[in-house]
Formats: C-alpha cells, structure tokens, sequence
C-alpha cells in the first residue's frame, strides 16, 4: 500500500514507519502543508492508496490541507492524527472530508486497525 505521510515531526514519521513496514507499506514522507500542496499541484497525490495528515503543522494546517484535498477532487481516503479531541473539533474534519481520525500518541495496533477500517483490509 502506498502511502502518504504529511506530519512536520520527524519522531512521527520515524514511528510510523515502525508501524508501517515494507514490503507492505509504501510511506513517502511530506514535512508541511506547503510541501502537500506542491504535491496536489504536481497531480502526484492521486499515486497514494491512504494519506496520513497532521493536523497541527506551522504555516498551513492539516484541515486546511484537507479542504484543499478535497475541493481538488482527491477521494483518496484522509486520516488525520492529532492530539485534538474536541467533538466539535472531530465534527470539523469529518465535515471537510476525513474519513478516520488517529489521536497521538498512538499504538502500531491502532494505526493499522484505523487503516483497515478505510481500506477495507
């Protein structure tokens, strides 16, 4: 599975390719919203099965990615991994478009129960 990974901590990114291992994930590691945005506007997005987005990142956020995403016709399933627990926090990002939602810190077990829960695996 190919995978995107859009989080401006380099730990986070580190784990999830702990969580994540080849051959059966794929990761490619953006650092920041502005990077995600080069992404989707070099139509290299559509080449991912998943997409792992922060939602706290500096400059441009993970929502604000999101609802970029989504407005630019990515169907690709979203889960945002985050601190924020808020239901009207959560209830935002659903309503811009994600399909799952990942609170940090997490476990390998969550983060592959979470994935197959999109993926259907």
């Amino acid at each position: 599975m190919k995978v995107l990974s859009i989080d401006d901590s380099k730990s986070v990114h580190a784990f999830l390719d702990m969580c994540l291992p080849k051959p059966d994930f794929e990761i490619t590691h953006l650092y920041s919203g502005e990077e995600a945005i080069a992404y989707l506007e070099k139509d290299e997005v559509s080449n991912f099965d998943l997409i792992l987005l922060d939602w706290e990142m500096p400059g441009v956020t993970g929502p604000e990615v999101l609802e970029k995403f989504r407005s630019s016709g990515v169907s690709i399933p979203i889960l945002m991994l985050t601190s924020k627990n808020k239901p009207e926090e959560m209830a935002m990002v659903f309503d811009k478009g994600a399909d799952e939602y990942i609170l940090k810190p997490f476990t390998p077990e969550i983060v592959k129960e979470k994935i197959a829960s999109v993926v259907g695996n």
